[in-house]
């Protein structure tokens, strides 16, 4: 105790004596750090007198204390001493979370529902879909697969819908079936040249709205296929006409190797030849007809 006390004087001191070696000049700087350096050693020596003429502290008492007794609440209690009329603590109730609004979710489907029509019309403006299955709108956020069904998209029955995590849409058309049984009657009989039916002929399909589309859903995987099939066989290029029909000349010979679906019209072949690029593959337009060669 005694060194605490004395300790904290001579700071108390140290820090007078600069104080006063700033703030006044040299003369009367030194005499009031004399005179404070008189005050410091009377007051630090009335304190020391003071603590040895004290009385001696009290001694702390070695009898052992009593244990203090703890009164038990309802709370302190164990379980099978409340009386009746205590009722057990509770966990506090938590609210719980809220569910999915179901409009948020009847809105987001159906712009998936807007975004895969769009998809689809761009490469068959005629075509119709609806979903398989009831759709769930958290796997389709996480990327799963979901089947529709869809008409009027040539040979086409089914496709499967995706989402990456770009938010890009995937369509992988599919063929499962068919929706309708082939009509009857006049079903073997050709039309008629000038007879009532070539009246009534179904008029043809507008063209493509969107080459890319088009060529994402059917050109790429009809000529992928094409061409692996044909270049095993040592051939080069290929030949596209109008009507879609996919030729090969052997001996001086046109062979029908396939057919594209929906093939756009030759306006639209310029930015299918750029396509065709992406794919490292070259198209050249020549009269009513474009080649496609990949060496």
């Amino acid at each position: 105790m005694r060194k605490n006390v004395f300790t904290r004087s001579i700071k108390i001191l140290i820090i007078t004596l600069l104080l006063l070696a700033v703030l006044f000049q040299k003369e009367h700087s030194q005499k009031l750090m004399a005179l404070a350096i008189i005050l410091w050693i009377v007051v630090t020596a009335g304190m020391f007198l003071l603590q040895k003429t004290g009385k001696p502290a009290r001694k702390r008492s070695t009898r052992p204390t009593r244990p203090i007794r703890i009164r038990r609440t309802a709370r302190t209690r164990a379980p099978a001493e409340r009386t009746a009329w205590e009722e057990p603590e509770t966990e506090p109730a938590y609210p719980a979370k809220p569910a999915t609004d179901s409009r948020e979710t009847e809105a987001m489907l159906l712009h998936i529902s807007l975004r895969i029509t769009e998809k689809l019309k761009s490469a068959y403006p005629q075509s119709v879909w609806q979903w398989k299955d009831a759709p769930s709108l958290q796997d389709i956020l996480a990327g799963g697969t979901v089947r529709i069904l869809v008409e009027d998209m040539d040979a086409y029955t089914h496709a499967d819908i995706s989402f990456d995590r770009f938010g890009r849409i995937h369509v992988e058309p599919m063929t499962i079936g068919s929706f309708a049984e082939p009509s009857g009657g006049n079903a073997g009989a050709g039309p008629r040249p000038g007879g009532a039916d070539a009246a009534e002929e179904t008029p043809a399909e507008p063209p493509v709205v969107d080459v890319r589309v088009w060529y994402e859903l059917v050109g790429q995987k009809v000529l992928e296929s094409l061409i692996t099939d044909l270049n095993a066989n040592g051939h080069t290029k290929l030949t596209i006409k109008e009507n879609g029909d996919v030729v090969v000349n052997r001996q001086k010979k046109e062979m029908l190797k396939g057919t594209l679906d929906s093939f756009p019209a030759k306006g639209c072949w310029d930015e299918l030849v750029a396509l065709l690029a992406e794919d490292e593959l070259k198209g050249k337009i020549t009269g009513n007809t474009l080649q496609v060669s990949w060496i």
